[in-house]
């Protein structure tokens, strides 16, 4: 076995391309970046990597037409990691069993990005008692992941963790303009259709709404405003020079999202942050955030109008969301805290 070697094995369908990366992707390049063991880890995927900067191993010619996807990919990771001393299974509870049986003496951590009772592998109650057996660490985003994890669980001291996110704090400061920007895939859930109705209700002037996010089901066709930007799938860079701007930033879910980097990155860049009460949100935005319920049209358009044309009460938010970004979403501080968790399993870089 490699000695201290750490795989992070993606799921099979995760991007990974510059001008398209999944959020799953993008964390784990962060926590590879910014490692104590950066030097130890590799990262595991289907999909083509398009960073230069990431120790990264694609796994190809495992498809078999007679056996599933998931079956699949767990038997070719299973072969390719049989040498590290701990695998970091990303978001994908199910690939456990098969590593399990098959590297019966590797150290294994399943990291959670998504609720683990909505995700095939971990729905059921015994089936998170199983993976808790299994594994020797679980990460969870936010505690709103970790309470669903351990609901009706025995837990067990220190082997169910949360570690947060974070995001890198931009090196260029610049001037804010007129602009409310949405970051991400474009869907339901996300709130995005109630932002963009509301922002037409709100008649703010000298105001502009960018969405910059891929819009797979069509959503926004329809929307046809010389105040409403969209842009598309973008980079991440591109969406980070989006935020940097924007005076607003807005994470509207209609879910209960776990641990979206969208708001994360929003305070890093200083965007006053309006979002809502769903899942992990508040553990993000905490006194930073101005709360809305999308779901209330009137409440969603008094909340924008209040937000763009209160100079004051927008400032503050700003400042509060680039200090909160500092002390609990600097990437090098919770990649620190992920360090903390592998030295535990595998003993210090």
């Amino acid at each position: 076995m490699r000695a201290g070697r750490i795989a992070v094995a993606l799921p099979s369908r995760e991007s990974f391309l510059t001008g398209k990366s999944g959020a799953v992707a993008l964390c784990a390049r962060d926590f590879q970046r910014f490692s104590r063991y950066a030097a130890r880890i590799d990262i595991f995927g289907a999909g083509v990597c398009e960073y230069p900067d990431t120790s990264y191993r694609r796994l190809e010619g495992w498809r078999r037409w007679w056996r599933r996807e998931r079956d699949a990919y767990g038997r070719a990771l299973a072969e390719a990691l049989g040498d590290y001393a701990l695998i970091e299974v990303q978001n994908r509870p199910y690939l456990i069993d098969a590593l399990r049986k098959r590297l019966p003496g590797a150290k294994l951590a399943l990291h959670l990005h998504n609720d683990p009772q909505s995700m095939d592998g971990s729905r059921s109650l015994a089936e998170r008692g199983r993976l808790l057996a299994q594994c020797d660490a679980v990460y969870c985003v936010s505690e709103f992941i970790r309470g669903r994890f351990v609901e009706g669980l025995d837990a067990g001291e220190g082997k169910v963790v949360t570690i947060l996110n974070g995001s890198e704090r931009p090196r260029e400061t610049g001037a804010k303009a007129r602009l409310i920007a949405f970051t991400g895939r474009v869907s339901r859930i996300k709130g995005t259709v109630e932002l963009v109705a509301a922002f037409l209700a709100s008649d703010l002037p000298g105001w502009r709404l960018a969405i910059a996010g891929g819009d797979p089901d069509g959503l926004l066709v329809g929307v046809r405003s010389e105040k409403v930007e969209i842009r598309g799938q973008v980079s991440h860079a591109e969406a980070m020079a989006l935020l940097r701007q924007a005076e607003i930033a807005a994470v509207p879910s209609v879910w209960d999202d776990p641990c979206p980097r969208a708001a994360i990155e929003a305070l890093a860049n200083g965007c006053a942050l309006l979002t809502s009460r769903r899942g992990g949100l508040p553990e993000i935005a905490g006194d930073a955030g101005f709360y809305v319920d999308p779901g209330d049209p009137a409440a969603f358009v008094a909340a924008l109008r209040r937000l763009a044309l209160d100079d004051e009460l927008r400032r503050g938010l700003q400042a509060a969301g680039r200090a909160r970004a500092g002390e609990m979403f600097d990437i090098a501080k919770a990649t620190a805290r992920l360090d903390a968790a592998r030295a535990g399993l595998i003993g210090p870089p």
